[in-house]
């Protein structure tokens, strides 16, 4: 299996650092984001950027252009995630990834990374409708089909496979791994709109010194536009922790190898 090659060739202390604790992997996600973070931060920013405009404007724009802005966040997204693997993983390896390298690799396998997104999301869909379980557990058994397919050059299918395999037996951690950096930076960014709101009211309050009425209609008058602020400053914090996630999966991706290289 490719994965244990890796583990065994391409970093002889691998073994020592195979981990499933979130907080290690968090602790050295940061460690490690910093030389690639804008890069990753291009790579990321325009599919959510893509998104963001479908969701917010979705009603008042064309037809036409709400389906060309959903199938770019569909195709494309695939295709920058797989380039954002790729080049956290060259920076693991301790090479110097170029950005135009990552996207070079990405679009060279870009039909198995978008197939690939679309039956894990399919799968997991499926699963949701059954029950919830079923469809959390099929996420998190596929958690890692583009990574397979973006680093260790799988087909779709194939993929799929990989990192069902690769899961089997660790389903509770991988999940646990997840879950604890999903609370950690979800509940950090919804919570970014609600000080944005009371730092509003409380600009208000201050701006009409105390007047009860003219802060109720300041906040009238105000309102939808410290509710958009609020969506921007949400929405730029999701952007902004997404390299940070993308060298976490990776790190997740190599030490799940590296344990499996272990038991083989």
């Amino acid at each position: 299996m490719k994965g244990v090659d890796w583990a065994a060739h391409e970093d002889p202390s691998a073994m020592q650092s195979a981990t499933l604790s979130p907080i290690l992997l968090l602790r050295r996600s940061f460690e490690l984001v910093g030389p690639i973070y804008w890069p990753l931060l291009i790579l990321t920013s325009s599919s959510h950027i893509a998104f963001f405009v479908v969701g917010l404007t979705s009603p008042s724009l064309g037809m036409i252009l709400s389906l060309l802005l959903l199938a770019y966040v569909l195709v494309g997204a695939p295709i920058l995630t797989g380039a954002a693997f790729w080049l956290v993983d060259q920076h693991l390896k301790q090479r110097t990834p170029l950005l135009g390298n990552s996207l070079d690799q990405a679009f060279s396998k870009a039909v198995p990374l978008i197939f690939g997104s679309l039956l894990v999301n399919l799968i997991s869909s499926l699963g949701m409708q059954l029950f919830v379980f079923p469809g959390i557990y099929c996420r998190v058994r596929l958690a890692f089909t583009l990574c397979a397919i973006a680093l260790e050059d799988k087909g779709a299918t194939e993929g799929l496979v990989y990192s069902w395999n690769l899961v089997r037996g660790r389903w509770w951690g991988v999940f646990w791994a997840f879950l604890v950096v999903v609370l950690i930076f979800g509940i950090s960014i919804l919570l970014l709109p609600f000080v944005v709101a009371i730092l509003g009211a409380t600009l208000a309050a201050v701006v009409t010194g105390g007047n009860t009425d003219i802060i109720e209609l300041a906040l009238l008058v105000w309102a939808p536009v410290v509710a958009l602020l609020a969506v921007v400053v949400g929405f730029a914090a999701f952007t902004a922790v997404t390299p940070i996630f993308n060298v976490y999966t990776v790190l997740l991706f190599r030490s799940l190898q590296q344990l499996q290289a272990q038991a083989a």
